[in-house]
């Protein structure tokens, strides 16, 4: 499932991972134009179980009608944007994946 987002009003494009228990994560390009200095961030492991460094910036982040500060990740191994499980927590968001709906409870 892929979603709309804007991280410090640029609009990208992010896929669900259900295996990620962080916040965001976004390709270097989207990480650099977040207007912060970086913070090294927690090691990431894959479901292949390898192993990755990350860097991490606060950043705003649109979604659904919404807005909030979330911790977005980058890590120079993954060039993906990925929406993580602690994303949709924070943004109280339920996905039905027998319909392909995103609720908003």
């Amino acid at each position: 499932m892929e979603f709309e987002l804007q991280v410090e009003g640029v609009r990208i494009k992010a896929k669900m991972d259900t295996g990620f228990e962080g916040e965001l994560m976004v390709g270097k390009e989207t990480f650099d134009g977040i207007p912060f200095e970086p913070s090294l961030g927690p090691r990431v492991c894959t479901a292949s179980m390898e192993c990755y460094s990350s860097f991490v910036k606060l950043s705003r982040v649109r979604a659904f009608g919404k807005e909030m500060v979330v911790e977005v990740l980058n890590l120079p191994a993954i060039e993906k944007n990925l929406v993580g499980e602690a994303f949709l927590k924070k943004l109280k968001i339920v996905i039905d994946y027998k319909r392909s709906e995103v609720g908003d409870p």
